[in-house]
């Protein structure tokens, strides 16, 4: 038992907490959880949604390491030139940047430029890459930066674009920064790590509490499943992309229960998804993709859900508890 508990407390979102009065980064209040908000509404309050001051740059607290992911969330404005978003080593004007993505809306002929750099000991360096530019004006910005070994491994507004050589350590990388084109920019946070799958971890998901997870499906099927203290299943999600649906289901007395089927499956198959499962007195609420997707009446105790399992054909890339205000 003392492998799944140390494996979801180490596995912790950080997110920008820049002090009040800094040049960049400093937080807009927008208030506090209120009941008669839709549930999509609260939730963005939930996972710590915000309104950060542009141009954004924030110390990071502990040094970035393989298996996590640096996830910013916001708005392009409606004639946008270039963003950029870069890893710093100081504070300097001219301090070493282990990353600089640009995205360059006024570059290119039929497609604008989402171009990857290094800067070192004050030089650009020469090699570099540049590929289709996969953000649009007036659309979400919604960037990941997964540290995979040697590579960052990037997905723009949910989809693949591409991995790019880590050409820097990344010892000392101690802010980031992000400025340009933005109406709002809403999330920063970063975490994670690599999972093996199956993963099994205590979960003791108790009313108040919410499960945040983020990976990628990879193929037919994959399960999310919380567990009773005699392993018995309390909530039992199953995303079924051969049948384009998310099963939930529980079981009373070793007995499955009848299953839910309803909403379809508002995922795809390579794409990042976020899952978030919360914890009321009376239900479950499930949100996908930031959106409320169902509610699960509970089978039994609200307090049933002891352990968490995930399995199938899937990429794990965080998996988090944390506090549901007002829930």
């Amino acid at each position: 038992m003392s492998r799944w508990l140390i494996a979801l407390c180490l596995i912790g979102l950080v997110a920008a907490a820049p002090k009040p009065g800094d040049e960049s980064g400093e937080l807009q209040s927008e208030g506090g959880h209120d009941p008669k908000k839709s549930k999509e509404t609260n939730y963005k309050l939930l996972i710590g949604e915000q309104d950060f001051r542009l141009p954004f740059k924030t110390r990071v607290v502990q040094s970035f390491v393989s298996g996590q992911t640096i996830h910013t969330l916001g708005k392009i404005n409606e004639k946008p030139t270039r963003i950029d978003f870069n890893f710093h080593k100081g504070v300097d004007k001219d301090a070493d940047m282990p990353l600089h993505f640009s995205i360059r809306f006024d570059e290119g002929i039929f497609h604008s430029k989402f171009i990857y750099n290094t800067f070192l000991n004050g030089n650009w360096s020469e090699d570099e890459q540049r590929i289709n530019n996969p953000f649009k004006a007036d659309k979400d910005f919604d960037l990941r930066v997964r540290i995979e070994n040697n590579t960052y491994h990037v997905f723009a507004n949910r989809k693949d674009v591409g991995k790019f050589e880590i050409r820097q350590p990344l010892d000392g990388i101690d802010h980031v920064s992000i400025r340009g084109d933005l109406t709002n920019l809403r999330l920063f946070h970063y975490g994670g790590s690599h999972f093996i799958i199956p993963y099994h971890a205590i979960a003791n998901l108790v009313p108040g509490k919410r499960l945040d997870i983020s990976g990628v499906p990879t193929g037919k099927r994959f399960d999310v499943s919380l567990y009773r203290e005699n392993s018995e299943y309390a909530l039992s999600l199953s995303f079924r992309f051969n049948e384009g649906v998310i099963v939930r289901n529980a079981m009373q007395n070793n007995m499955w229960g009848r299953e839910e089927r309803d909403g379809g499956l508002p995922l795809n198959k390579g794409e990042v998804f976020d899952l978030t499962i919360i914890n009321e007195e009376f239900s479950i609420q499930i949100f996908v993709n930031g959106k409320r997707f169902s509610t699960f009446m509970h089978r039994g105790s609200p307090k049933d859900f002891k352990t968490l399992g995930v399995d199938g054909e899937v990429e794990l890339h965080t998996v988090t508890i944390n506090d549901a205000v007002g829930a």
